[in-house]
């Protein structure tokens, strides 16, 4: 078992890699809550975000489904683009659970994973930062809405 000092600098792109997908993660749903502040001072609801405890990211979406669907009453378009957005953010945080729970150790390339069914799965770094870039450009749609 490796510990964590033993990475060598030529796991710096891995490690680099795996804390921005969390950061990446994390600048989304800053982006979702502070959408939704957006819409709730345009509508006159000065509350803020999670005032109490921090909503999850289907609370924070249902929300969001639901100022929209009171806004567009007549436009299903945004309706849709949010079921999209959904979708891909789904995706990407199954990928990212399968990184933060699942990790196991560097390989060439990449790194290994195990998934829930406890197979063993490379992720190679080219899949890393294509699902950053994926996260990136979901919260750019995020704010389109």
């Amino acid at each position: 078992m490796k510990s964590a000092t033993d990475y060598t600098p030529e796991d710096a792109a891995l490690l680099c890699g795996v804390g921005r997908l969390v950061c990446a993660w994390s600048m989304l749903e800053q982006s979702l809550e502070a959408k939704i502040g957006m819409l709730r001072e345009a509508m006159g609801d000065v509350r803020t975000v999670g005032a109490r405890t921090r909503p999850s990211m289907a609370k924070l979406m249902t929300e969001l489904r639901t100022m929209v669907a009171m806004r567009d009453r007549r436009n299903a378009s945004a309706l849709h683009e949010i079921a999209a957005i959904e979708r891909d953010m789904q995706r990407i945080d199954r990928f990212r659970a399968l990184i933060v729970s699942g990790f196991q150790e560097p390989e060439p390339g990449g790194f290994a994973c195990r998934d829930g069914r406890n197979n063993r799965l490379h992720v190679s770094l080219g899949q890393l930062d294509g699902e950053i870039t994926a996260l990136e450009d979901v919260g750019n749609r995020l704010l389109a809405v």
